[in-house]
């Protein structure tokens, strides 16, 4: 198997269907195995149902239950199901082109990396998330010495070897910087692919105010163990 991509979901069926016929599509065209993994993170819509009919139709996809909530529980359920040499993830919101996942993987391989991930070039959540999202990153940068811009930017894809070396553990939003924390820290390999962006046309962010609070605390502990 040479590339596993993770769809962690909570009641975002209806992004689904939308979502994995095109990840299946595009990625067939790079003529490589590979794997869809569907996580069902709690989900209360009829996400199973969907899950079941994109099964029948796609050979590709895999779906896997993860009872307790949380975006980093859901990631790290499809990464212990994942096979391939390359993993990664992308948001079920439907707000990231399929495509970027192709481009994010051919860099990676291309330039030798151990991560490669996107970043925004533009955003549809609001000028409030906007404005925490720029101070938030700014703030990570000057803390942990990463020049990386879109911290969180999805899809993000790194290699096996790096995932079993990195121990990646958290189970809440705070996946996405644990995993640059310990690239930065291990002297890994990483670039970036500049992506744009949709608007969310289905479902609603699961994203709220205590994850502000969630990311600061998060951040102070890692930086504290440096």
């Amino acid at each position: 198997m040479k590339l596993s991509i993770i769809v962690p979901a909570h009641n975002e069926s209806a992004n689904l269907k939308l979502l994995v016929p095109q990840i299946d599509t595009i990625l067939s065209t790079l003529n490589e195995e590979y794997e869809i993994i569907v996580v069902d993170n709690a989900s209360t819509d009829d996400t199973l149902e969907i899950l079941n009919i994109l099964k029948r139709q796609f050979s590709s996809v895999i779906s896997v239950f993860e009872p307790k909530k949380g975006f980093g529980s859901a990631i790290l359920a499809g990464l212990a199901r994942s096979q391939g040499d390359v993993i990664g993830y992308i948001h079920a919101d439907n707000q990231m082109e399929a495509m970027d996942i192709v481009r994010i993987y051919q860099k990676l391989k291309l330039e030798n990396l151990d991560i490669c991930k996107a970043t925004r070039a533009d955003r549809y959540d609001g000028i409030m998330r906007w404005v925490i999202s720029r101070v938030y990153n700014l703030l990570f940068r000057a803390m942990f010495h990463v020049r990386l811009r879109d911290i969180n930017g999805s899809p993000k894809l790194f290699t096996r070897n790096f995932f079993y070396a990195a121990h990646i553990t958290s189970r809440d939003w705070f996946i996405d910087p644990e995993i640059i924390i310990k690239a930065q820290r291990r002297g890994a390999r990483m670039g970036e692919v500049m992506i744009h962006t949709k608007p969310r046309e289905h479902g609603s962010s699961q994203v709220r105010a205590t994850t502000v609070l969630e990311f600061l605390k998060n951040m102070f502990y890692y930086w504290r163990q440096k």
